[in-house]
């Protein structure tokens, strides 16, 4: 690499990284990424090592630095594992491997631009700025858009900035802009189950007084898939469950206590609709927080989201499931405490047209009323995951 990159956030210079000589020097320490954050050192100058000890810190302290940056583009790009992901590798003749040259090369055909923050990548004393990068008010490509959710097979010519090569998760999904917002399209594995339980359990949160994203039914190319609005905007960015506990843990915090901290209301209810849905798959991909994206300030939880795995046959037989987002407990321990910390309840009752299935219904029903769930009068409409963190974000 014979230019410096340029670790921008917006249009502000966050970092100065010469990957070749594993140089990473902080220009904004208080814009850095969480991923980064507390786990940048700078060594020792090479012309002051005098002992063979000296010369083994500074060699670390080059080590760690690069693997903190490694870290960051690992949770900028797609995932190898994601359907559809070979044609998109394919698509940009990218080798079908993991390795650390194609994640690069993967960042710098994007310029690691994705949906969830503002952050991206400029070589140094290029003439181009944010609102040039910017995928949020600028175009999107179709035709990858297409590759990503039908596996189309297209090679492509030049670098193509898309949100495809930084979105995360095992389905195929793309993103679409429709009447000027944008759109996450998913679809499911099982046919169309899994998009029809995702958007299923949206309508039933619609009930419940906890903030998560709207998903509606949709279709692409005759197929049934859902689709939610874009969470983050300009000024609120996305900080996911995975680089939060990384980020905890390179600053020494214990990563539960501080959640419960920002936001316990949130993470509580959360644990209540796990053990409520049968969702065993709370990883730290399907959880985050939002901070606002000029001073990195972390303001709470992100809406609830991801639940098309939820309803899960070995889940709704075992009460005593253990949980995967707090090791040594059951979802079920879990959601009995998050209720003694919490007002969790009902809008109304449910009933079996709520339901896929006669199974989903009296799981549900049968662990709500375990819980002693109530149910307060007052129907509340489908909730605009915006609307809390639009508030929160002019404090």
């Amino acid at each position: 690499m014979s230019k410096d990159l340029l670790l921008m956030c917006e249009d502000n210079i966050v970092m100065r990284i010469n990957v070749d000589e594993s140089k990473y020097e902080v220009i904004n320490e208080k814009l850095l990424p969480f991923a980064i954050k507390g786990r940048i050192r700078k060594p020792m100058d090479y012309r002051d090592v005098k002992t063979k000890y000296e010369d083994t810190q500074r060699q670390l302290v080059i080590k760690r630095n690069s693997e903190a940056v490694e870290t960051f583009f690992d949770f900028r790009v797609l995932p190898l594992n994601r359907e559809n992901a070979k044609w998109i590798f394919n698509a940009f003749n990218f080798p079908q491997d993991n390795t650390k040259s194609t994640r690069l090369k993967i960042i710098l055909a994007c310029r690691g631009v994705s949906l969830s923050d503002s952050y991206w990548l400029k070589i140094d004393g290029e003439l181009v700025q944010w609102k040039d990068k910017n995928l949020r008010h600028n175009s999107l490509n179709d035709i990858v858009g297409q590759i990503a959710l039908h596996g189309t097979k297209v090679t492509l010519q030049g670098k193509i900035e898309t949100p495809e090569l930084t979105t995360h998760g095992a389905y195929a999904k793309a993103w679409k802009r429709e009447n000027g917002e944008l759109w996450l399209y998913k679809r499911g594995y099982n046919g169309t189950t899994e998009s029809k339980i995702e958007v299923m359990v949206s309508k039933l949160l619609d009930n419940c007084n906890v903030n998560h994203v709207e998903y509606l039914p949709a279709e692409d190319r005759g197929i049934f898939m859902c689709k939610c609005k874009c969470m983050s905007d300009d000024k609120l960015s996305i900080l996911s469950g995975g680089e939060f506990i990384s980020y905890c843990n390179a600053m020494g915090k214990d990563w539960y206590k501080e959640l419960l901290t920002i936001d316990a209301d949130s993470v509580y209810k959360m644990m209540i609709v796990d053990y409520l849905i049968s969702n065993p798959d709370r990883h730290g991909m399907n959880w985050g927080l939002y901070y606002k994206t000029d001073t990195t300030e972390i303001i709470g939880c992100h809406p609830l989201y991801d639940h098309n795995n939820a309803f899960d046959l070995d889940v709704m037989r075992d009460d005593d499931f253990k949980s995967i987002f707090i090791s040594n407990a059951t979802m079920r321990e879990c959601a009995v405490n998050a209720m003694k910390n919490v007002d969790f309840h009902f809008y109304r009752e449910f009933t079996r047209d709520d339901f896929l299935t006669e199974r989903q219904f009296k799981s549900f029903t049968s662990r709500a009323r375990y819980l002693g769930i109530q149910v307060k009068e007052g129907y509340k409409s489908a909730i605009d995951v915006l609307t809390k963190a639009s508030k929160a974000s002019e404090v």
